[in-house]
């Protein structure tokens, strides 16, 4: 019979067989009484005469039984032990007060009013709204937020006037005793409609998403509101005892209480604020309380009614000006991640979103639209002269004077230095994108005031334009920033973007020629860059970089000459002399005790080449390497040429115990996407926010989020362009696995690597010969204030 009664009650399962015991004969006695109030009550059975010892035994006995039952649940439950154990203690109260009240207080000739057995009864309200609003909390919360207690009182105090002006009338009307006497009768009422408000409003923070507790809940303090409604409504009618039929809706509403203790409860979900559920209850019952306070005009309220519509009103607009707060400060969140810092203009994430959207747009209308990369002439030469803070006085002023030229629905955005993009959605004719770019060089060209100077700007515009130039935005940026640097080259103002001249050009063929000599003459060298644990700085792996030695001596960076390999069908061979270099150094380190892993960059033409993991597994078996010395850094744009085909070669990849990094995580704007399907086992964290997060707290909180991502996801994480020991203490603090940078090292040759890796991989014997140093003075560089200030709101946020 136990075993009927707690299989409805899913907390019970991890309690022992003799306190399932005790709480199933618990639940068998109080379903006992409710039976025996509910046959008098309903079918009479038992007549009048037995109607005295049900309200007064039998429903104290109900109130015990069920304090019980819920103190159990508090006891034995670990999860929201205190609310349960307030909820408890004021049904413990109250069923004390009704004990008193059956044993002397009801047997006098005139019962006080109040009494202590009203203090006892009433003492179950506070307790019982306590115990709601910690259970409403989510787990980590330091308090509850402001939204559950004002929607509470709002909810409340708007119910509490209804009842007021429509019900408590009546015995407003037939009051005969003291003013505090007809307090105390209505504080019941009044009371309970708290207790159902304020479930009501932790409903609606919820996002109205009602499990079996909170509509237990809801509807117990509910049917408790109805019978003392209804037992003041007889009061009023001259009656001094509840009737069996509201003696029932009594013991039925703790009943409920009873039940609802031992339900599983749904975690809480913060509602947003485009959700319309999070102002419904502030906003019903304000229409409400105005609404009583019209109807005031036309039939005078009782005072209670009008104080509680008039408290109700002040609240909700309270509670209104509160939510408009947070979505304003929700607003300018958004706005400052999507915003420039120095200009104040669209970055250029907000920019790629945009030019998506467009793209989308345009698909769906058949119309064009235009992406114009806008670059400063000789601005290097103007920061080299004038420092930088004049360069940056320079771009502020940049952004006004692109919009002179521009339409409403046409945006402007800083890229980064001095790179600038203009969206134009719809486009005009070529005819009318041409007006627009020298309408734009016009501007530059007007002098801008800096420092006292005036000073006139040149500037190179590139166009592609969609469907005409590409496909996608990636592709219509790649392609409008060729078209720029064709203008820069050519000094011409502005080019379109031009197929031929991209993939052609002279002097792209004669750079492509003597990159095929490079790799077969040996000109093609290889410098490393150390990762090191942020913490303690050990050395744990490097990243190999290509270069190129051209036969005067001069050392060509990968950026002149990596999209020349590409486009020329060099870059394939170009990755395997950088492997095969790499391994052939890493395979020396590791034979002298260096336990290292090497990281070598990928091109779009590797991950397309279906051969390349054999390949690569052969490399590594030849030198006797284990795979998972090797890491292969990818990058977002390579995997969007052809994913299905990427896809494929990046789990062969995996299939070898190879494992693959994604670099520059954070500049893409489908980097989460990535994250569920590619195979990686690192995520690098791009150099643009590293850089900068020690002045700025939209770094700090981007750095932060990616770390904690990465984190959940079982991936490491390395932080790249460390090149302080400010900035290496702070992504300690953020728990940053590894760090990248100058701070432990340029790119340098093997050679020079050498004395940092012997220092720190030397054998223990020789370490202890070396004289002790000693103790260092140097502290931590404390945080900048701004950062010190920010990671606790970033982790908390988190």
């Amino acid at each position: 019979m136990t075993e009927t009664f707690t299989s409805c009650l899913p907390r019970s399962a991890g309690l022992t067989r003799p306190q399932r015991l005790a709480l199933g004969t618990a639940l068998g006695l109080l379903a006992a009484c409710l039976a025996v109030t509910a046959a008098n009550a309903i079918f009479g059975i038992g007549g009048s005469a037995a109607a005295a010892p049900i309200r007064d035994w039998v429903s104290s006995a109900v109130y015990i039984l069920v304090a019980a039952i819920v103190a159990l649940r508090a006891i034995r439950v670990q999860a929201k032990r205190l609310p349960w154990a307030l909820i408890a203690l004021g049904l413990s109260l109250y069923g004390l007060g009704n004990v008193l009240w059956s044993l002397y207080f009801e047997h006098l000739p005139n019962p006080p009013i109040p009494s202590v057995c009203d203090l006892l009864w009433l003492s179950f309200y506070p307790l019982s709204y306590a115990g709601i609003v910690r259970l409403s909390t989510s787990p980590g919360e330091a308090r509850p937020p402001a939204g559950v207690w004002l929607d509470g009182v709002i909810a409340g105090m708007g119910l509490a006037a209804i009842g007021a002006a429509l019900i408590f009338e009546p015995v407003l009307d037939a009051a005969s005793g003291s003013a505090i006497a007809t307090a105390t009768e209505l504080a019941y009422p009044i009371g309970d409609l708290l207790l159902a408000a304020l479930v009501v409003g932790v409903l609606a923070l919820r996002g109205w998403r009602i499990d079996r507790v909170w509509s237990l809940l809801g509807g117990g303090f509910l049917l408790m509101a109805v019978a003392d409604c209804m037992y003041a409504v007889q009061v009023a009618g001259g009656s001094s005892r509840p009737s069996p039929l509201t003696n029932l809706a009594y013991v039925l509403s703790v009943g409920l209480l009873a039940v609802g203790s031992w339900q599983m409860t749904a975690e809480r979900t913060r509602a947003t604020w485009a959700s319309w559920s999070v102002l419904a209850v502030p906003a019903g019952f304000l229409t409400a309380a105005v609404g009583l306070l019209l109807y005031d005009h036309v039939h005078r309220l009782n005072a209670l009614a009008f104080a509680l519509a008039t408290v109700t009103l002040l609240s909700a607009i309270l509670r209104m000006a509160l939510a408009f707060r947070d979505v304003r400060g929700l607003s300018e969140a958004r706005r400052l991640a999507a915003t420039d810092d120095l200009t104040s203009l669209p970055n250029r994430r907000l920019f790629m979103q945009r030019v998506e959207e467009a793209i989308a747009a345009a698909r769906l209308t058949d119309r064009r639209l235009s992406v114009l990369m806008l670059d400063l002439d000789n601005f290097k030469q103007l920061n080299d002269t004038l420092g930088h803070q004049a360069g940056d006085t320079l771009l502020r002023l940049i952004g006004p004077r692109i919009q002179r030229g521009l339409r409403d629905s046409d945006t402007v955005a800083r890229l980064g230095g001095d790179e600038f993009a203009i969206l134009l959605a719809p486009s005009p004719d070529e005819a009318g994108v041409i007006h627009v770019a020298e309408r734009i060089l016009s501007a530059l060209r007007e002098p801008f005031e800096v420092q006292g100077l005036a000073l006139p700007v040149n500037g190179s515009v590139g166009i592609a334009s969609f469907p005409g130039h590409a496909r996608d935005t990636d592709e219509l940026m790649r392609h409008a920033d060729i078209a720029m640097y064709q203008a820069k080259s050519g000094r011409s103002g502005y080019e379109f973007y031009a197929h031929d001249r991209d993939t052609n050009s002279v002097e792209r063929l004669a750079l492509a020629g003597e990159l095929a000599v490079a790799l077969e003459d040996g000109s093609i060298e290889v410098f490393f860059q150390p990762k090191a644990v942020t913490a303690t700085q050990q050395i744990v792996g490097v990243e190999a970089l290509v270069r190129w030695r051209r036969p005067d001596g001069t050392l060509v960076r990968p950026d002149e000459f990596i999209a020349a390999a590409e486009h020329a069908g060099l870059s394939r061979p170009l990755t395997r002399r950088v492997i095969s270099l790499a391994l052939d150094q890493l395979q020396e380190w590791r034979a002298r005790g260096y336990d290292l892993t090497v990281a070598v960059n990928t091109t779009v033409s590797d991950l397309l080449d279906m051969s390349f993991p054999g390949e690569v597994a052969d490399a590594l078996a030849a030198r006797r390497l284990a795979p998972h010395v090797l890491v292969l850094e990818v990058t977002e744009s390579s995997v969007l040429s052809d994913p299905a085909r990427i896809g494929t070669v990046l789990c062969e990849l995996e299939s070898f115990g190879i494992e693959m990094a994604l670099d520059d995580f954070g500049t893409g704007y489908s980097s989460l996407a990535h994250l569920k399907s590619l195979p990686v086992a690192e995520i690098k964290i791009d150099r643009s926010f590293v850089s900068r997060m020690c002045g700025d707290a939209t770094d700090v909180a981007i750095v932060y989020a990616m770390i904690q991502l990465a984190d959940k996801l079982g991936l490491r994480v390395v932080a790249e362009g460390v090149e302080d020991e400010e900035t290496r203490f702070a992504l300690e603090s953020l728990e940053c696995e590894l760090i990248q940078g100058y701070l432990l090292s340029r790119p340098v040759p093997a050679q020079e690597l050498e004395p940092l890796l012997a220092a720190q991989f030397a054998p223990p014997a020789e370490v202890q010969r070396q004289p002790s140093p000693a103790p260092s003075s140097v502290q931590p560089l404390p945080l900048v204030p701004r950062l010190e200030a920010t990671l606790p709101a970033v982790r908390s946020a988190a």
